[in-house]
């Protein structure tokens, strides 16, 4: 098979509409609110300042500079007014006096000196006093001091003159502590008395400070790690307490490094101080004192930031050489090996050598590997590179230690910008909900490849979501591997949590199919697991250099031409912006192209890449498309003038990235223009939805040699999902069509249309359409005599409506949706019977190409709308459809003429449209989920996915599940499973005239004899009056069909997603509750696997519940038990994609699921093989 199909048209030109300026986007968590709202513990940050008694010494500073003109400092005067530059000034009890206006008319010549001369050069004269006009005095032995305000502007700047760097410290944290919220500070200081200058009796260590406060009385602050706002006593805040604390810091003794930051440990852990601090510990009933651990919650950040100004010099205390055990087994003070303890190189007196000196990092490497996890930041405050302190500190905060990060400060302004950074790293869960591709093998065109895609998000409280795509392999035994040829994924598919693999132990957390830590993906450098942040396509974008210039992102203008997406083409009103708001535009289009515009990380670096760059692929599948036909190996697929293979995926970052297979390079980025004003709220703190929907291809080869050559063609068409969607206004769903015909240069834009498209006459075309879920349903169908190309397209999501409707109802809210109800629970919204503005309800058919009689096609009409079918031409269509929509060739002539879509009332509908004049076409309604057997309450199911339709001898059937994706955590509504019958019925089936099969009597442990046997079950579903079978999904409260289901040799596939208990853990804010997948015959809903292995023991005398052989043969083997617990398996948590084949050249069918971050993968029903089938499309 070569021509699949898929969109594109030739040569054609037109004017895009304008876009609308949209309201504020559509930012419903929708089933994204499985995740929750992370926790709100703020972090814990203790602050060790080195008090030691070189924090004394002066820095920083500058001398100074005549020809410099200083700011005013407004010093002159007795009331403070602005020095003159040029003037000169008299100084006398602290104040500085206007003598002259010029330091030209001051003499050259007073008693052997040059005034003028010296003012000049060095701003200063003291000498004989000097009159007002200049001139030298007359009184021989009189004196005064003379400045010019030039100098006096330098002198009077505390920024340019050298200080005690415990005052710049002190300063520049007051002012941390100040301007930051959202986090808990407490201050720390070596184990010394300040203030009287005697020390403690116990010089080693640290401790908290105690510290008296203005206004407080006898009451003194500790300086735990506390919230900033809360009180302290009367009206005084923590915060106003310890800024005074802070000011109380002075300065004297060693520098005990090691075992202050061990202090600290003991502190978050609330343990006995370790050098006999008595500051913030409290004593129990039996004598035993301890610190009260700063921690509410185990999933509580708990940070160390300790600033100092030397080597460490005072940790010779025996306890830090108990902290740690060597590997025979005794105690020692190397924790990390480097084999640099108990003896320091480094001597602070003569004669005198401290031990545990290098034990710095041993300590923030056991914190940091302990149960409080604590990171340690360090900042060398005024070190000279070659100081050995230097290296120590560095290597105490490096990623084999502490974990945090080590920041060098010569100056108070280098001092800041270090405390900024480590506050942005303090205020900075992997997973996946697109199904995998398994894209077809360039060799062979009919299989699939031996690689597997995969988009990957990661949510990001109050922050911009970050995306992946990742490019695996799959062996000869339809194992998941990675890059170096090893196992990829943990495989448990019995789930004993044992991997089928190495029969060893899964680690905590993992679960069939979870990638190993140890894994690298294509692409990649080093191994990235699943971890979004790493790896893949993102890490590949991540390392371009200079790349507003590098990267290639288009969009459309006004006038329908495709642009470079830059500030000479976009303008702010584009954006959304005032028209003359530039600045807020370039910040923009350089954050869109991955600068760190908006200084995230706080370093004052705008123009330098983002943290992460690529955003958050949530609901889009890679669309893979061979342009060239190769022999497959590991040198062509990385040569990329041989392998020209390319992907096509849409990220919440605005764009439709295209990305190459041979090294996973992104070759362009297209931006949708109806997208343009929503761009600003990317970084808004809310996730945005942008291009969130897979495309559809459509491949024109006309040799079919596997070549895209010239005269060849690729389009794609695509829509955007939610992006586009609006929470307070009008919604404008879109779709494009884009020529992508070559694989390595820009795309055209054939066309695009939305709901605001307008006839000749102004009215809208394409009026019904929502939000564009629908993924285009690409078709050859015969219409008017000529064959043609078209995309099907569903009505889309009524997100203003669907939102707000959840649980056991049919009825509508007609209100404003409160953006934080996500419907959970065993709730139902509240309504009435009027939907407001409702979209949505129908579906459309658009042309994408004509035919000729040699089959090359045309696109002259390409976006023109053949049919369509909404509420306005029957309304019983009230509810949105939302999915793609399933059509079948019921003649074999080759042309599509049946159309199955289902509705998000949970109805399924029918439309024919085999006949060669659209107004022969026709639709009804064919199925109502709603209300179920249950009775006038047994409602409120939805349907969001397309049908998978199998053709029998004299019927179809038609495979469904119901569930409220936007609404994943409600329990207050039974979904089910249904195979529905079509045998051309002209009324509207119910359950009513279907067979309830959730029990699987068919498969229970005794033969029944009369109502309810095996003949009577059979004799039901084989009825002419029955229109199929349904599950109940009955046992898991909230369980859901949230994918749609595969059918493949007679086994019906179904995966599902039950929310859990909701938590009163807060480290456990989310819900990703539990993954199912379900196999079922597909004529009788029966296990045909044995997922269950805990039953296969149970006597039976039904021989429809035996199962395929465990062990032996003959009279003497031993089988498996099919039983209703067989139907189903868990398979991990979170929503769980739908069902894909994989297909090798070997023919070994093998299934993937995409689960919560991994790939689960299973063996279908024993003995499947696929062979190849060639044909080709005419």
């Amino acid at each position: 098979m070569r021509k699949l199909l898929t969109l594109m048209s030739f040569g054609l030109a037109l004017t895009l509409p304008a876009a609308p300026t949209l309201a504020a986007p559509d930012t419903y968590s929708g089933d994204s609110s499985i995740y929750g709202t992370p926790a709100t513990l703020e972090a814990n940050v203790l602050i060790i300042i080195d008090n030691s008694g070189s924090m004394a010494d002066n820095i920083g500073g500058s001398t100074y500079t005549p020809s410099t003109n200083y700011d005013s400092t407004n010093s002159c005067g007795t009331n403070g007014t602005a020095c003159s530059t040029n003037a000169v000034y008299s100084y006398n009890n602290g104040v500085y006096t206007l003598l002259n206006s010029a330091v030209s008319s001051i003499t050259t010549s007073c008693n052997n000196k040059n005034p003028q001369s010296l003012l000049t050069t060095t701003g200063q004269y003291s000498g004989r006093t000097l009159n007002a006009n200049g001139t030298c005095g007359s009184n021989k032995s009189g004196s005064g001091s003379y400045f010019t305000g030039n100098y006096i502007n330098w002198l009077q700047n505390p920024d340019l003159q050298p200080r005690p760097k415990i005052d710049i410290a002190k300063e520049v944290v007051k002012n941390l502590i100040t301007s930051t919220s959202g986090v808990k500070f407490g201050l720390m200081v070596f184990n010394y008395e300040y203030g009287s200058g005697t020390s403690s009796t116990n010089p080693n260590g640290g401790r908290l400070v105690s510290s008296s406060v203005t206004g407080a009385g006898t009451a003194k602050y500790v300086t735990e790690v506390k919230k900033m706002d809360d009180i302290f006593t009367g009206t005084i805040t923590n915060r106003t307490a310890l800024l005074e604390a802070v000011d109380s810091i002075d300065t004297i003794g060693n520098t005990p490094l090691a075992s202050t930051l061990y202090e600290a440990g003991r502190y978050f852990a609330g343990a006995a101080p370790a050098f006999g601090s008595t500051v913030g510990v409290s004593t129990d009933a039996g004598g035993n004192s301890t610190y009260v651990s700063p921690m509410e919650a185990n999933c509580q950040k708990n940070y160390v930031v300790f600033v100092t100004d030397g080597m460490a010099n005072a940790d010779d205390q025996s306890v830090l050489g108990t902290i740690c055990t060597d590997a025979a087994g005794h105690p020692t003070a190397d924790c990390d090996g480097d084999g640099k303890e108990p003896v320091s190189t480094y001597s602070y007196y003569t004669g005198y050598t401290y031990t545990y000196n290098h034990s710095l990092d041993d300590v923030a490497k056991y914190l940091n590997a302990g149960t409080q996890k604590i990171t340690t930041f360090t900042i060398g405050y005024g070190l000279a590179a070659s100081d050995p302190a230097v290296a120590l500190l560095q290597r105490a905060a490096d990623t084999s230690h502490g974990k945090g990060a080590y920041y060098s400060a010569l100056n108070q302004m280098d001092l800041s910008a270090a405390f900024n950074k480590v506050m942005a790293q303090i205020f900075t869960v992997n997973s996946s909900y697109v199904a995998p591709v398994v894209p077809v093998s360039p060799e062979n065109r009919t299989y699939g490849g031996s690689r597997v895609f995969m988009g990957f998000f990661k949510p990001v409280n109050g922050s911009y979501w970050i995306g992946n795509l990742k490019k695996f392999g799959i062996d000869s035994s339809n194992r998941i591997i990675d890059a170096n040829g090893a196992l990829a994924t943990y495989m448990d598919m019995n789930n004993d949590q044992v991997d089928d693999n190495s029969s060893t132990a899964l680690p905590a957390g993992a679960v069939n199919g979870s990638f190993k830590s140890t894994s690298q993906s294509f692409w990649s450098l080093s191994a990235d697991g699943g971890d979004v942040a790493k790896g893949g396509a993102g890490e590949v974008l991540q390392g371009l250099s200079n790349i507003t210039s590098t990267r290639k992102i288009y969009t459309v203008n006004s006038a329908g031409s495709l642009v470079a997406f830059n500030a000479a083409n976009v303008t702010p009103d584009m954006l959304g912006y005032d028209a003359t708001d530039t600045t807020s535009r370039n910040n923009l289009v350089n954050f869109i192209y991955g600068l760190d515009s908006y200084d995230e990380n706080l370093n004052g670096v705008t123009s330098a890449n983002r943290g992460w760059i690529m955003g958050d692929v949530l609901h889009s599948r890679p669309m893979v498309i061979n342009y060239s036909s190769y022999t497959f190996n590991s040198t062509n697929e990385t040569n990329c003038s041989t392998n020209k293979t390319m992907m096509y995926v849409g990220a919440n970052d605005g764009m439709l990235h295209a990305i190459r297979d041979c090294d996973g390079q992104e070759v362009w980025s297209f931006i949708p223009p109806d997208l343009l004003p929503n761009l600003k709220y990317i970084n808004s703190g809310n996730h945005v939805y942008f291009v969130d929907s897979t495309a559809a291809a459509y491949v024109y080869d006309a040799n079919n040699n596997g070549n895209i050559e010239s005269g060849d063609k690729v389009v794609l068409v695509f829509g955007t999902r939610r992006g586009g969607g609006s929470s307070t206004g009008p919604t404008t769903g879109s779709y494009y069509a884009l020529d992508v015909s070559s694989a390595s240069t820009s795309p055209t834009v054939l066309w695009r249309i939305s709901n605001t498209s307008p006839t000749a006459s102004g009215s809208p075309i394409f009026g019904e359409l929502a939000e564009t879920w629908s993924e285009p349903k690409l078709l050859r169908m015969k219409i008017g005599g000529a064959t043609k190309i078209v995309a099907v397209l569903g009505g889309g999501y009524d997100n203003v409506n669907e939102d707000q409707r959840y649980g056991a109802t049919q009825t509508f809210t007609g209100t404003a949706l409160n953006l934080t109800d996500t419907g959970s629970g065993a709730v139902t919204s509240s309504g009435s019977s009027s939907p407001g503005t409702p979209k949505g309800r129908g579906l459309y058919v658009v042309e994408v190409a004509t035919l000729n009689s040699a089959g090359v096609p045309s696109f002259t009409n390409g976006g023109s709308k053949i049919w369509g079918y909404t509420n306005a031409d029957n309304s019983a269509l009230a509810f949105s459809f939302p999915g793609e929509v399933a059509a079948i060739d019921s003649t074999g002539s080759g042309f599509a003429d049946r159309l199955y879509a289902a509705d998000t009332g949970g109805n399924i509908w029918r439309f024919d449209v085999g006949a060669s004049s659209t107004g022969s076409w026709s639709a009804r309604k064919l199925f109502s989920s709603n209300p179920g057997l249950g009775g006038s309450s047994d409602v409120g199911r939805k349907i969001f996915y397309k049908p998978s339709v199998v053709v029998e001898p004299g019927y179809t059937m038609i495979y469904f599940g119901t569930g409220d994706r936007e609404h994943p955590l409600n329990t207050n509504v039974v979904d089910r499973i249904y195979a529905l019958k079509d045998v051309g019925q002209t009324g509207t089936v119910t359950e009513s005239s279907m067979l309830d099969v959730t029990g699987d009597e068919l498969q229970s442990t005794t033969v029944a004899s009369g109502t309810g046997s095996i003949s009577d079950i059979m004799s039901k579903l084989n009825a002419s009056t029955n229109y199929g079978w349904y599950i109940k999904l009955n046992q898991n409260s909230g369980e859901k069909v949230l994918a749609a289901p595969l059918v493949f040799s007679k086994v019906a596939y179904f995966t599902t997603y039950a929310p859990g208990a909701a938590s009163t853990d807060v480290c456990l804010t989310g819900n990703l509750g539990t993954s199912r997948q379900y196999a079922l015959n597909y004529l009788t809903g029966e296990a045909v696997l044995n997922y269950d292995t805990t039953n296969d023991s149970t006597l039976v005398a039904n021989p429809r519940s035996q199962g395929p052989i465990l062990s032996g043969s003959g009279a003497t083997a031993t089988f498996s038990r099919l039983l209703r617990s067989d139907r189903v398996k868990t398979t991990g948590s979170g929503i769980p994609s739908s069902v894909v084949l994989m297909i090798p050249t070997s023919g070994q069918v093998n299934i993937l699921t995409g689960i919560g971050g991994g790939l689960a993968s299973d063996k279908p029903k024993a003995g499947l093989i696929s062979f190849p089938l060639y044909w080709r499309q005419r």
